[in-house]
């Protein structure tokens, strides 16, 4: 962690800090919703070509961003805005290159300042999840001249299994995919007595019982290889009946049954989904797992991993609107990614530093409940 407690600090001359009253027409309606707020002081502009997202800023951070145009320890007057807990709520915002922090002489951010190097032993013991995560990392800081949004893209399908015109063809439509999943008539009578099916756009097949009472927040991700699917399917189902899960979804295509999480569950809580998770496992143990890069695994093989839905922002750039736990993962990594290399810093350590931050381990990509406790800090992200 960066300590902050006696160290210079300094606002980001680069970083433009604009109240909403003085902001253009086009900017202000943008944002009039937040204006709402009676705490809502601007926006903060990071420097052109940057990859970071504009924030929005209450008025005791822009107050915080002002105060420190000139170098300074961080001010008494707003110890009680940060107290006890200045370094951790302040070194997002010196990895994002907001504010600057002096060391040995110089006023640094971003990845030059991040002292997180990662844990060799954890490293050593990584899952097959944690493996993949890695080699999509590396992957990430491969794609040098994509934009930060074509390579989150990629991030979020890496791992998909290649197809072929053969497999386009097996699976051309959901007669033939049902099929294929459906060696008993069993699977599909338990489809049909406890959930009604439909389509989820063109990507997925899903099916409901009905709508729940309780946001279905926490996400079973099921990962066999196109070989293996028939069985793990038709153990899942039963499991589902099992424990009542509500919904779930199944790729369609080709290309749907070649992604990584091909099948996702959704659930209220962690028991339940810890429940259905063991009796999945206890039907498949002879399946090869395909692998759901940056999810928590469940099993060392990979089979089963859990993400949850992360918290929604209104005012993002729309190829960022949360969607799922590994679209908003994926697209925070791949704009870390990007900033480490303006940097010139190692991509892979400041992309972990910076995504612990978020409230993610960086190692078993396992969620921290605060991430959806709303935004940390005095700042949110915006378009």
């Amino acid at each position: 962690m960066i300590d902050v407690g006696q160290a210079r600090l300094r606002s980001n001359p680069r970083f433009r800090l604009i109240p909403y009253d003085q902001l253009q027409t086009a900017d202000r309606e943008a944002f009039r919703s937040l204006s709402e707020d009676a705490d809502f002081f601007g926006m903060l502009f990071p420097p052109e070509g940057s990859a970071l997202p504009v924030k929005s800023v209450s008025r005791d951070a822009a107050l915080l961003f002002m105060s420190l145009r000139e170098p300074a320890c961080l001010p008494h007057l707003l110890d009680g805005l940060f107290g006890s807990g200045a370094s951790e709520r302040l070194e997002p915002l010196i990895l994002d290159g907001v504010f600057e922090i002096e060391r040995s002489g110089q006023f640094v951010s971003g990845a030059a300042a991040s002292a997180r190097l990662g844990d060799p032993e954890r490293a050593a013991t990584a899952s097959k999840l944690t493996r993949l995560s890695s080699e999509a990392i590396g992957y990430a800081a491969a794609l040098e001249l994509l934009p930060v949004q074509d390579v989150a893209m990629r991030l979020y399908r890496f791992n998909t299994a290649p197809a072929t015109p053969a497999l386009h063809r097996r699976f051309a439509d959901d007669v033939r995919l049902f099929a294929f999943l459906s060696a008993t008539n069993e699977v599909v009578q338990r489809l049909q007595s406890r959930w009604r099916s439909e389509r989820v756009a063109d990507a997925w097949l899903a099916w409901s019982s009905g709508a729940s009472q309780t946001p279905l927040a926490y996400k079973l991700y099921i990962s066999p290889t196109l070989v293996d699917l028939p069985a793990v399917f038709a153990a899942a189902v039963d499991a589902f009946a099992k424990v009542r899960c509500t919904r779930f979804k199944l790729g369609r295509g080709a290309f749907g049954v070649l992604r990584p999480d091909k099948l996702v569950a959704y659930f209220a809580g962690l028991n339940m989904l810890q429940r259905a998770a063991e009796l999945i496992l206890a039907r498949t143990v002879d399946s090869m797992a395909q692998g759901v890069p940056f999810t928590a695994p469940i099993d060392p093989g990979g089979l089963l991993s859990w993400g949850m839905d992360p918290p929604r922002f209104d005012q993002v750039p729309a190829w960022q609107q949360v969607q799922s736990w590994r679209q908003w993962l994926t697209g925070r990594i791949a704009t870390y990614a990007q900033a480490a290399r303006q940097d010139g810093a190692d991509i892979d350590s400041f992309v972990r530093s910076r995504v612990e931050l978020d409230g993610v381990d960086p190692l078993t990509w396992t969620p921290d409940l605060a991430i959806w406790r709303g935004p940390v800090g005095t700042e949110q992200e915006a378009s």
